[in-house]
């Protein structure tokens, strides 16, 4: 008897900058957009974070489903949240979707906020910020704060988790897609829970925790910001993102498949993480078992 195929998880980065959108001749190869990552599996559309990266992606689904004429079908989507700083959400005013009716948008986020999810999506469309409003959204947009750790959407289980070392707090997603794996988890400051001068146990804990959600993932989304020689703490610690270094190491010892290292810092050049990534590819993919260590680009599409 002859097994059923899997359908392959596939992943698309739309943005990968972090912190600021970085247009420019120096950023044209890896991109200047931020943080918005898509997941299709067995007929399942999630969204990672709606930074402008977002936006492109609105165009190119509104486009294929005006081309589909009279077979059209709606849209029916699920925009995970990591957490609701500008560079997280900035694209979602400018989603096209969510403009047409027929759309279906359901945004995910944690509860541990000072505000409501709702009222910090809707507080950037303020009239003061933004010339239309949420009221403007023709789809059917439903907000959903969750309180548990864990999720089904359509085919997809979805574990998640606080993480508390970036400030203001963000959440990482792992993704199971038949027996295949998706972690993202950005925007969260492993320094200082894996290379404290004198660690506590809370910084233990956490670099434990930490270790055994991306444990054996076929793919990591990972925030490494900064370089060695970026991120010294009289400029970046605290600041709430990873060295480059450390991500890795940490990676690689938790027997991560892939690593994309993402939310590029907006000061890092093509130049730059071409030379990063010829650096570490060539190390850590030659080690046994190896290890695909990238950088995550605009536009690229991988089938996990």
């Amino acid at each position: 008897m002859t097994q059923s195929k899997q359908p392959k998880a596939l992943v698309t980065f739309w943005g990968t900058r972090g912190s600021v959108p970085t247009p420019g001749s120096t950023t044209e190869k890896y991109g200047g957009n931020t943080s918005c990552v898509t997941l299709n599996y067995d007929n399942t559309d999630i969204i990672l974070d709606a930074g402008t990266g977002v936006r492109a992606l609105g165009l190119q689904l509104v486009a294929e489903r005006e081309k589909e004429g009279a077979a059209k079908r709606d849209l029916d989507l699920n925009l995970l949240l990591s957490h609701t700083h500008w560079d997280h959400i900035q694209g979602l005013p400018f989603f096209r979707p969510a403009y047409l009716k027929g759309t279906k948008l359901t945004v995910y986020g944690s509860p541990k906020k000072e505000q409501f999810l709702q009222s910090i999506l809707e507080g950037q469309m303020d009239v003061n910020y933004f010339p239309v409003d949420m009221n403007a959204f023709q789809a059917d947009i439903s907000i959903k704060e969750v309180k548990s750790n864990a999720i089904t959407i359509g085919n997809i289980q979805v574990k998640l988790q606080e993480q508390i070392r970036h400030p203001g707090g963000s959440v990482r997603y792992r993704l199971k897609c038949g027996r295949k794996v998706v972690v993202y988890a950005t925007d969260v400051e492993l320094n200082t829970m894996f290379e404290a001068d004198s660690p506590t146990k809370e910084d233990e804990r956490l670099a434990a925790q930490y270790r055994r959600f991306v444990h054996n993932a076929d793919l990591l989304i990972a925030d490494g910001q900064y370089t060695t020689e970026q991120y010294e703490p009289k400029k970046h610690l605290k600041w709430g993102h990873t060295s480059i270094p450390l991500l890795v190491k940490v990676a690689y010892e938790e027997g991560v498949k892939q690593l994309a290292v993402f939310h590029h810092d907006p000061q890092n050049s093509d130049s730059l993480l071409d030379a990063l990534w010829g650096e570490y590819a060539p190390e850590y993919g030659g080690m046994d078992p190896a290890m695909n260590v990238f950088w995550a680009r605009e536009g690229m599409t991988l089938a996990v």
